[in-house]
């Protein structure tokens, strides 16, 4: 029996490596935390809602989804990648600051903080191939009525503005805990979860990710860096294979 984990990843072809779901790069960065060997299997929406929701038994299964060596799924998001390690003291820690986070402005209910999906669309947009999948994507039962128009309709740089109130929260947290990380001296679920946002972001366009997010501060690009050479530089390394 295959005893590594498989991590299943939207990615839009089978051999592709530009892995864009921020809650699976959530739980990516979890796995390496906990030093647990997985194995990454592409599968795009249509594998989600066919093949993966019969294999798995579960008609709602999300992801990311993990498949144990045993064949039983999990797809709970903060349940897979949550750090094992001193559990209690990174919880404490996550909801302190966490809380201070959304003190500062992140995470808030208001549209004006709902901004990545929008912004990002037309790029994601253009790596969704295939007939089959393009209609999908592109539905009114996925997106509401007539909403592929109107995301492609959306004021471009009125979603970047927004974008970049979005990632203030965030330097200046670490501008008030210098050299330290968002879940205190060592990176943990907090982090992981920021991260995630930003590594949707970098796979779907590195030119316009550098604008909002490396250049927006020296703090938050320096702790873009070190989660990027993390795990010997697991993430860096898929990065640049696209």
């Amino acid at each position: 029996m295959n005893q590594v984990i498989k991590l299943y990843e939207l990615a839009p072809s089978p051999t592709s490596t530009r892995y864009y779901s921020p809650t699976t790069w959530k739980t990516r960065m979890g796995l390496l935390h906990k030093n647990v060997s997985f194995e990454t299997v592409p599968i795009n929406f249509l594998d989600l809602r066919g093949n993966l929701a019969i294999r798995s038994g579960q008609t709602n299964i999300t992801v990311p989804a993990i498949e144990l060596p045993d064949g039983t799924f999990i797809y709970d998001s903060f349940r897979d990648s949550k750090p094992s390690r001193d559990a209690h003291r990174e919880h404490v820690a996550t909801g302190k600051n966490y809380a201070r986070l959304i003190d500062l402005g992140l995470g808030t209910s208001k549209s004006e903080w709902a901004v990545w999906y929008d912004l990002f669309f037309p790029q994601l947009d253009q790596q969704i191939i295939g007939e089959e999948q393009r209609l999908y994507f592109t539905s009114d039962s996925r997106l509401g009525p007539h909403g592929y128009q109107k995301l492609l309709a959306l004021d471009r740089q009125e979603l970047i503005r927004r974008a970049k109130m979005n990632v203030q929260p965030l330097v200046e947290f670490l501008r008030e805990h210098p050299n330290q990380y968002f879940q205190g001296a060592h990176p943990g679920q907090v982090d992981y979860i920021i991260f995630g946002r930003y590594a949707y972001c970098r796979m779907l366009d590195p030119v316009l990710t550098k604008e909002i997010w490396d250049e927006q501060g020296e703090e938050l690009r320096n702790w873009i860096r070190k989660l990027s050479q993390a795990y010997n530089g697991h993430a860096q390394l898929l990065f640049d294979s696209l």
